[in-house]
């Protein structure tokens, strides 16, 4: 038992609230073996659950000075937890509806439409698919190669507003035309017309 079990869950919020890193790990030595069954249950997925687990207590870390407890820690985290999971099952569904639009033009198909002009439709039907391929990569790599496709930002001032390396920046920017090639395809027609829409 440690020194801060006898406390209350508004007294270990007073001191989360005061920085109080002691009452922080009570409290995360107290629910997250919880969080963590209820989270794996739901998701079906060990990894994903732990990670969900995780940003439920780095929020509730990184927002401690404003941290409000209406009820109790175990109905703060029940709610939490849902909203994880509800969260995380929305994106689950949103990339595997990205990923069938994206997978639905064969390969002949697309052959096919080459070999007529490019119209406008036809542009337009390329950018959508462009754009959801983007949303695909991972969250620093998808912001990164924003910043430089669409704000036109040099890699040195990506790194200054992230606070990365410029080595960062040129990996992220790499891995995500790797991706996105992988995904639309590795014809030079379009891969040309991908280079002038970005």
């Amino acid at each position: 038992m440690s020194a801060y079990s006898p406390y209350t869950d508004q007294e270990l919020t007073a001191l989360l609230k005061a920085g109080d890193e002691f009452a922080f790990t009570e409290v995360y030595n107290k629910y997250w073996d919880k969080l963590f069954f209820v989270a794996a249950k739901k998701l079906n997925d060990e990894a994903e659950a732990e990670e969900a687990v995780q940003d439920i207590f780095l929020a509730l870390w990184k927002n401690r000075e404003h941290f409000v407890l209406k009820e109790s820690f175990e109905h703060y985290f029940a709610v939490a937890v849902k909203f994880q999971v509800i969260k995380r099952r929305d994106k689950r569904s949103r990339h595997a509806a990205i990923e069938q639009i994206i997978s639905t033009q064969t390969e002949a198909e697309f052959l096919q439409s080459q070999a007529r002009d490019w119209t406008q439709e036809h542009l337009e039907k390329l950018q959508t698919r462009l754009d959801l391929a983007i949303d695909t990569l991972p969250k620093k790599c998808r912001l990164v190669f924003k910043m430089s496709r669409d704000e036109d930002y040099t890699n040195k001032k990506i790194a200054t507003e992230l606070g990365i390396t410029e080595k960062a920046v040129e990996k992220h920017v790499t891995t995500a035309l790797k991706v996105l090639k992988n995904k639309l395809g590795p014809n030079a027609m379009l891969l040309a017309i991908i280079n002038e829409l970005l």
